[in-house]
């Protein structure tokens, strides 16, 4: 496997991660209970300033050198790069939601929970349709040279959360890794 496959199928663990940390503080609030808005601001962030800007544009680029270099277009990939696109208004429309609620704006929770669970799922439903059927189709046509060549050309960028840690942008999501850390989850 490429280093750049490889360093895609981590973002996708850590994504994972992510994502389900969401869905748990998306529970709590479905419960009636108050998450902690700042970490689910905090986890909206890194997935708009990592994943949208370094980990899917990776992507874009693997999956368009595949149609250029096979002469073919899977659906699969249209879909996937379409995705790249919905996602991060997905995850604008609610972080604008979620900031409104620190603010003091009147929302509906089972709006706002809708708009977060729309983001977990279609996150999900997009990771594994690229672990199962896009990431396998490129490992399988792309050449050596192929891969050489995207890593060169592919953006460039520490994973601020999993990577070189940026501690202060992202203190209260340092903060829950290392509770679940230290809690054994």
């Amino acid at each position: 496997m490429s280093p750049l496959l490889d360093r895609l199928n981590l973002d996708h663990r850590n994504l994972a991660r992510v994502l389900t940390l969401l869905d748990r503080l998306l529970d709590r609030f479905h419960n009636g209970n108050e998450p902690d808005f700042k970490l689910m601001c905090e986890l909206l962030d890194y997935m708009e300033s990592y994943a949208d800007e370094i980990h899917h544009p990776t992507e874009d680029l693997i999956f368009k050198r595949l149609i250029e270099s096979t002469g073919e277009s899977p659906m699969v990939l249209g879909l996937l790069m379409n995705q790249h696109q919905q996602i991060p208004q997905i995850n604008r429309r609610f972080r604008s939601s979620l900031d409104g609620i620190v603010h003091g704006d009147v929302l509906l929770r089972a709006e706002v929970e809708a708009q977060g669970r729309e983001l977990v799922r279609s996150m999900w439903n997009h990771m594994t349709i690229e672990d199962t059927q896009a990431f396998p189709l490129a490992q399988e046509r792309l050449s050596a040279a192929d891969w050489e060549d995207l890593d060169r050309i592919s953006p460039k960028a520490n994973d601020p959360v999993f990577g070189a840690p940026d501690r202060a942008r992202f203190r209260a999501v340092f903060a829950e890794l290392a509770a679940q850390a230290q809690a054994g989850a």
